[in-house]
C-alpha cells in the first residue's frame, strides 16, 4: 500500500482531534520579574545608595563653598567649584549609575584632578575634597591598580601644594599625614565598597537582560511550535478526510463513466454513491473547521463505525469487504476512538487507491488491557521498508499519542496487513 502523497521536513507530535473541541496548549508565558529584578535591569535596588553618594558630593560643594567665601578666595575659585559640581551632574553620576560609558567617568575624574588641584592652590583647606574624589576613583577607575596610581599622585601633588602654603613646616607635615590616613582609609573602604556594587548592579543587569532575550526566544519558540502543531495536524484531517472523499468520488466517477452505455442501472448506483461520499466529505470539512471530530462518530459507536466504512468501500469497489468485531466492546474514550478510526480510514483508503484486491478484512479486538485494529487485504502488496508515505507516518503518529504502535506486513504480490494496537485500561 505505497503512499502517493509525500511531506518533506520533521515530523512533530501533536494533539489528535477528539469528539469534542481540541484544546491546543497557549505558548507558556515568560516567568514575570520578581521584586527582587525590577523592570530597570536590576538597578533600581542600588538607588538609594547612589542617591546618598550624590547627597555627599553636593554637601562636600556646599561647604567647599563656604569656605572659599570665608576665606576670601578669588572669584574664579568659585567658577572652578561650579564647574567640577556640572562635570559632576552630567559626567560622574551618569557614570557612577551606568548611564554613560566609562570613558565619561573618566573625563570627570580629569576634571575633578585638576579643579581640586586648583583649589588647593588657592585655599589650603579645600584637599578635603579628596574625601569624595579618592573613593570615586577607585568606583570609575580600572584596574585596581590604575586607581591606586592616580589617587596616589594626586594625593602627593596635593600634599605638595599645601605644603607649600605652610613653607613645609613640621606640624604641615604631621597634618598631612594624618589627613593622608584618613583619607586613604575611607577611600579604600568606601571605595571597594562602592565598585563591588557597581560590579554586582552590572552583572545583574547584564543577567536580566539575557534572561529577558531567552524568555523572547522561548515564547517565539512555543508560538512556532503551535503554529506547526496546528499546521501538521490540519495537514492530517485534511488528508484523512478531503483528500479521502476527493479520490473515492474520482474512482466512482470513472465507473460510472466506463458503464454509461452498457448499464445505465449500475452508473446511477455509483453516482449516488459518489453523491453520498460528497455529502459526507463536505460534512468531514465542516468537522475540521468547527473542530467537532469524525463524522462517522457523532453519533454511533465506534464498532459501528467501522462496520459502515468497511462496507463503504466494498460497495465503492464491488470486492468483498466484511469487518469483524471480537471481545467485549470496551467504554473507550474519544481520543482513541479518533485514533482508531483514522488509522482505519487511512488503512482502507490505501486498500482503494494502490491494492488492487479482491477482499478485504478489518478486525477490532478488544483485549483485557488493549485493542487491536487489523486490516488485511489480498492485493498487490508493497515493499513496506521501502514505502513510507505521509498517510503511514501519520499513522504511527497518531497512534503514539495514544501510547500505540503501528505494523505493517507487506510484500510485492502477498497483499498487506497493517496491525494498529493501543494500550487501555478502565
Amino acid at each position: 500500500m505505497p503512499e502517493d502523497i509525500s511531506l518533506e521536513g520533521p515530523q512533530r507530535r501533536l494533539n489528535t482531534a477528539t469528539a469534542t473541541a481540541p484544546e491546543h496548549k497557549a505558548a507558556a508565558p515568560a516567568p514575570e520579574p520578581s521584586a527582587a529584578e525590577p523592570g530597570d535591569n536590576g538597578q533600581g535596588w542600588l538607588l538609594r545608595i547612589l542617591l546618598g553618594w550624590h547627597a555627599s558630593f553636593t554637601l562636600m560643594g556646599i561647604v567647599l563653598e563656604l569656605l572659599l567665601w570665608t576665606d576670601g578666595a578669588p572669584w574664579f575659585a568659585h567658577l572652578v567649584l561650579y564647574g567640577l559640581a556640572a562635570s559632576y551632574v552630567t559626567l560622574g553620576a551618569p557614570a557612577l549609575s551606568g548611564a554613560r560609558p566609562p570613558r565619561a567617568g573618566h573625563l570627570f575624574l580629569a576634571i575633578a584632578y585638576a579643579g581640586t588641584l586648583l583649589l588647593t592652590t588657592v585655599d589650603d583647606r579645600t584637599p578635603i575634597a579628596l574625601y569624595l574624589v579618592l573613593p570615586t576613583t577607585f568606583a570609575l577607575l580600572s584596574p585596581i591598580s590604575l586607581a591606586v596610581a592616580a589617587c596616589a599622585g594626586l594625593t602627593l601633588l596635593s600634599d605638595a601644594l599645601y605644603l607649600g602654603h605652610h613653607s613645609f613646616s613640621a606640624q604641615a607635615v604631621g597634618e598631612t599625614a594624618l589627613q593622608n590616613a584618613t583619607t586613604w582609609l575611607f577611600a579604600v573602604l568606601v571605595g571597594f565598597f562602592v565598585t563591588q556594587l557597581l560590579t554586582e548592579n552590572r552583572r545583574r543587569g547584564d543577567l536580566i537582560r539575557l534572561l529577558e532575550e531567552n524568555r523572547a526566544l522561548l515564547a517565539s519558540a512555543y508560538h512556532d511550535a503551535g503554529v506547526m502543531a496546528e499546521r501538521h495536524r490540519l495537514a492530517q484531517e485534511i488528508h484523512d478526510t478531503v483528500c479521502q472523499g476527493l479520490t473515492s468520488t474520482l474512482m466512482l466517477i470513472r465507473a460510472a463513466d466506463a458503464s454509461a452505455f452498457r448499464d445505465p442501472d449500475r452508473v446511477r448506483e455509483r453516482l449516488a454513491l459518489a453523491e453520498k461520499t460528497v455529502s459526507e466529505n463536505l460534512a468531514e470539512v465542516r468537522a475540521v473547521v468547527t473542530a467537532t471530530g469524525p463524522l462517522h462518530l457523532g453519533s454511533t459507536p465506534l464498532d459501528t463505525a467501522i462496520e459502515n466504512i468497511t462496507a463503504r468501500l466494498g460497495d465503492e469497489l464491488g470486492i468483498e469487504a466484511e469487518a469483524h468485531i471480537t471481545g467485549r466492546p470496551l467504554p473507550l474514550d474519544a481520543t482513541l476512538q479518533v485514533v482508531l478510526l483514522r488509522c482505519a480510514q487511512e488503512a482502507l483508503a490505501n486498500v482503494r487507491k494502490h491494492a488492487r484486491a479482491d477482499r478485504v478484512r478489518v478486525e477490532l479486538g478488544y483485549h483485557p488491557k488493549s485493542v487491536l485494529l487489523e486490516i488485511t487485504d489480498d492485493g498487490r502488496g508493497f515493499d513496506a521498508q521501502q514505502v513510507q508515505g505521509f498517510g503511514l507516518r501519520g499513522m504511527r503518529s497518531r497512534a503514539e499519542q495514544v501510547n500505540g504502535a503501528v505494523s505493517v506486513v507487506s510484500r510485492p504480490g502477498e497483499g498487506t496487513r497493517v496491525s494498529v494496537e493501543v494500550a487501555w485500561e478502565h
